[in-house]
Parts: C-alpha cells; sequence; structure tokens
C-alpha cells in the first residue's frame, strides 16, 4: 500500500457509502470560492500594464485583507481533507460496477444520494431487514 492511501475494509466502505453525499458536496464547495488562474495566482486584483496606473508604485509583501487571509485559510487548510475525500470517493466509485441484481444497484445509488435505509424500505416496498441484507450483500460484492 503507498503512503497516504487508505485501507479498505468492509468497516471502511460502509462508511464511505454512508457519508458519499456529504463529502462529494464538501468537495464541491471547497472548489467554488477560489479559482486559480495558474498554480498560486488566485483571480483578483491586476496590476495595470498600460497608462498613467502603470506607472505607479508597485505593491510588495503580503496581503492585509482579512477576507483574503481566510480564503487563503481554508483553501490550505481543507487541501488534505479534500483528498481524503477524492480517496474515499473513487474507492467507492471504483467498486459501483461489481454490484449486481437490479434490488442491489437501486439500493447502493438511494445510499450514494443519502437516502435513508428506511426510506429506501418504503420507496421500494421491502422491510428494512431485507434493506439491511441487501445492503450486507453490496459490501461483499464491493469488497470482491
Amino acid at each position: 500500500m503507498k503512503q497516504g492511501q487508505i485501507k479498505v475494509t468492509k468497516e471502511n466502505l460502509l462508511q464511505w457509502i454512508e457519508n458519499y453525499r456529504w463529502m462529494v458536496e464538501t468537495i464541491e464547495e471547497a472548489r467554488q470560492p477560489v479559482s486559480k488562474v495558474d498554480n498560486n495566482s488566485y483571480i483578483g486584483a491586476k496590476i495595470a500594464m498600460y497608462g498613467i496606473e502603470a506607472t505607479l508604485p508597485k505593491v510588495s509583501g503580503g496581503t492585509s485583507d482579512p477576507v483574503f487571509a481566510e480564503v487563503q485559510r481554508r483553501v490550505y487548510a481543507l487541501n488534505y481533507r479534500i483528498k481524503e475525500y477524492e480517496q474515499k470517493i473513487a474507492g467507492v466509485q471504483n467498486r459501483i460496477p461489481f454490484v449486481e441484481g437490479d434490488k442491489e444497484v437501486e439500493v447502493l445509488h438511494r445510499l450514494l444520494n443519502g437516502d435513508s435505509m428506511r426510506a429506501i424500505g418504503k420507496h421500494m416496498k421491502l422491510s428494512s431487514t431485507t434493506i439491511f441484507r441487501v445492503r450486507n450483500n453490496i459490501l461483499k460484492q464491493m469488497m470482491k
């Protein structure tokens, strides 16, 4: 196992499936507020290249803007967590093709959408015990 990879166990996989929805939403949210032009420059104030503004002194040093500092903190503080979430999501997505059976596929997609076991059972007109059995069957198939 490479450094930084997460070991896949049945318990981990179950937790990743249960947390799938909010991990995807967290990644989407983290990517929205900041757009990068290149590796380290963020869209924001530009330096004038022409006209009288180009002759004015250029800013040196950092910024004292607290909002910009907060954006940087969020970007760099969340970076390692976002990478971990991406690994977990990919671990689930790579195993989806292993799931066979119409009932199993339907339950899996509803679990990934964040539906509760009770809601899935109600929708499919099955008992919660049956849904738990189907979920365990899904986990067995995904662990192959």
